[in-house]
């Protein structure tokens, strides 16, 4: 479960980033009450369990709940081997007396592409199944953050099947044993083999599985000795001794684990197949044994993963997870995505070709209250050492028509991809692809989301409590008590410097807390450009050269790519180019061999998804667009361009049509 307020801190450097609290989400839902499809009112309950009318001005292409509830996490998402559906639960903001929430939501479809809203899957405090409804006290708070495996026996007729294991919150009134608040339980699929879209969900008996636990159980993962295991936020393993004891809840303590930090909603997976066009170098360091083995992913004010060794413990024994030589930069801890993205579950999932992929889903925490992001394919690029996250193939399937098209070259003025209000519709919901042929030069590719023409702000050469987030060629750290005009000084003294921005640290630097402390120490950032001149920011102080203005991009989301060829006397496979899409800044890798660089985004109302290099960097951000919208290219050197516009049909559908489609998957 990862549910909390995020708080946006300005920082440096144009770096801007969105640190969760550890405060779970407490919202009192059950004052809030549901209704139900006929349109009665009261707790909510099975059947009664819409939150308000559907939200309106709301993304069309993304996995958003279809009744007025709020979401977070996904949670289990998974591909049931026996009817061919895909299942997607997720984090709902509703509970059952007396719990305070959230519970299971539930989307299923077939093909990626057509999804159904479906009742709420796991309750708190309810076994739904049964007739009448039958009350299980061990999770009567709330059902937070669980995740889903395959297991041999779980299906009908021993076939391989879904099992949910889930975090129960408890209370000691009505479950004495409860000591931490949290036990682990599982679910299954209540009538298997004649519940299609496994619309009912059962409480096995022998649940709970573990007690007194901490949340955010990971999907489990068989050793060679034919073990389970699996691990909590807590960083605490557990194990089941065979297929058959999990199956009967048999679950005990293995220990703490320190390889494994301690993190909201971890998942451990083997190393996903080779980036396509890499395979190479994947192939050649997997015939050699010196690829790594293993992804550790983690929750902690953002997304993160890591690669390394992974070498399985004896049955009841700690495993062993240590960076791989040769590989020891994959290692450190990685953003996943730097924008508004937490939270996020995978699951490996079949390929229309037979294969099988590891795909990603995330929380996307933008207006009007939440959605789950597009599926990600991830990928392992042994050339640039990176974790790759594609779309996946399938959503290609979602593309309307061609809207428009741009193949030529940029440089000088901004071409505007969507000069007629019919185009102008088509923005707000719409997949982007640009390919643009690397040029021999610097470059700065850039792209904006909004109106054709934004008014400038004036910026003046000294700014209290304002921030110029961009642009910065050059940051120097001062000690505490350094005057703001220490930093104007030095931007007056250089030729290259445009404006400037001092920034309060904290005491040391990166102490964020301490940002309103002008006593603390802080850095001084020089400018080549003029940015956006932002207020309200108490740690900052900045201003240009001389009195301007600057374009201002407040309705829009500018990304752009800072580009530059790599040193010719560079040794390394990669090198590392700027990448931002709103206030949101990555570092991108591009292989030396590479001479194109692909830039697609999907805009969906609320929320834009950029993918660099067909993943290599992705970035969630928040957006505000209308029918007005448009979309303009620029580059501040000659470049080539072929781009194409689609516009993106809706993903929604109901239940009788996913059951009636035929299965794509086998």
């Amino acid at each position: 479960m990862a549910a909390f307020a995020w708080l946006s801190v300005s920082l440096p450097s144009e770096v801007q980033h969105s640190f969760p609290t550890s405060t779970e989400w407490n919202q009192d839902t059950t004052k809030l009450g549901c209704t139900g499809p006929s349109g009665g009112s009261g707790p909510c309950l099975p059947g009664n369990e819409y939150c308000a009318a559907p939200f309106s001005n709301a993304p069309a292409f993304h996995l958003m709940d279809q009744h007025g509830c709020g979401e977070n996490d996904p949670n289990g998402p998974v591909f049931d081997p026996v009817h061919g559906v895909i299942h997607h639960f997720y984090q709902i903001h509703l509970a059952a007396p007396p719990g305070h929430g959230p519970d299971y939501g539930h989307f299923v479809s077939k093909d990626f592409l057509h999804w159904a809203p479906m009742p709420v899957a796991i309750w708190n405090g309810i076994d739904a199944s049964a007739t009448p409804s039958r009350s299980t006290p061990y999770d009567n708070e709330a059902i937070f953050t669980g995740s889903a495996v395959v297991v041999d026996g779980a299906g009908p007729h021993g076939a391989r099947g879904v099992v949910q294991i889930y975090p129960g919150l408890c209370n000691k009134d009505d479950w004495p044993s409860c000591a931490t608040g949290t036990l682990l339980a599982q679910a299954v699929p209540a009538n298997y083999e004649a519940d299609e879209l496994l619309t009912n969900w059962t409480k096995p008996s022998y649940n709970p599985i573990v007690e007194n636990t901490q949340r955010d159980p990971s999907s489990p993962w068989k050793t060679p000795s034919g073990e389970w295991r699996l691990r909590t936020y807590d960083s605490k393993f557990y194990g089941a001794a065979s297929d058959a004891d999990m199956l009967a809840g048999k679950w005990y303590f293995i220990g703490v684990n320190p390889m494994f930090r301690t993190c909201e909603c971890p998942s451990f997976y083997p190393l996903p197949a080779a980036t396509p066009g890499f395979e190479k170098a994947y192939l050649d360091a997997q015939s050699k044994g010196t690829l790594p083995t293993h992804v550790h992913k983690t929750s902690c004010s953002g997304d993160w993963w890591q690669v390394g060794t992974y070498v399985p413990g004896a049955p009841k024994q700690l495993d062993n997870f240590t960076a791989t030589p040769q590989w020891e930069d994959m290692w450190a801890q990685r953003p996943i995505d730097v924008g508004k993205f937490y939270a996020s579950k995978d699951n490996e999932y079949p390929t229309l070709n037979g294969g099988v992929r590891r795909i990603n889903w995330g929380w996307g925490v933008v207006p009007p209250d939440s959605v789950q992001t597009l599926p990600r394919e991830i990928t392992f690029n042994a050339v640039t050492h990176t974790l790759e996250q594609r779309p996946i193939d399938e959503l290609r399937g979602l593309r309307a028509v061609k809207a428009a098209r741009h193949r030529g070259s940029l440089g000088g003025a901004p071409y505007d991809f969507t000069p007629t209000a019919n185009l102008s519709r088509v923005v707000k919901q719409s997949e982007l692809v640009i390919k643009y042929t690397l040029p021999p030069t610097a470059a700065k590719l850039s792209i904006k989301y909004g109106p054709a023409v934004d008014p400038p702000a004036p910026v003046s050469t000294y700014m209290p409590a304002t921030d110029l987030a961009g642009h910065d060629y050059n940051i120097t750290h001062f000690p505490a008590n350094t005057d703001p005009s220490v930093c104007e000084a030095a931007c007056a003294a250089d030729d290259k410097c445009k404006a400037w921005t001092y920034v309060v640290r904290g005491s040391p630097a990166g102490e964020w807390l301490a940002l309103v402390l002008w006593s603390s120490s802080g850095d001084c950032c020089l400018k080549s450009a003029v940015p956006c001149p932002v207020s309200g920011r108490s740690a900052c102080t900045s201003g240009a050269k001389s009195n301007t203005t600057a374009p201002c991009y407040e309705s829009s989301v500018l990304c752009e790519v800072d580009y530059a060829p790599p040193d010719a006397n560079a040794t390394a496979d990669y090198y590392e180019v700027p990448v931002f899409c709103g206030d949101f800044r990555d570092s991108l890798r591009l292989a030396r061999t590479e001479t194109s660089l692909e830039v697609r985004i999907f805009a969906d109302w609320t929320i834009m998804e950029t993918y660099f290099q067909q993943g290599r960097v992705a970035i969630t951000s928040p957006a505000a667009l209308d029918d007005d919208a448009h979309i303009l290219l620029s580059s501040s050197a000659r470049v080539s361009v072929d781009s194409s516009l689609y516009s993106v049909k809706s993903i929604w559908t109901t239940p009788d049509a996913v059951r009636a489609a035929p299965r794509v998957y086998k």
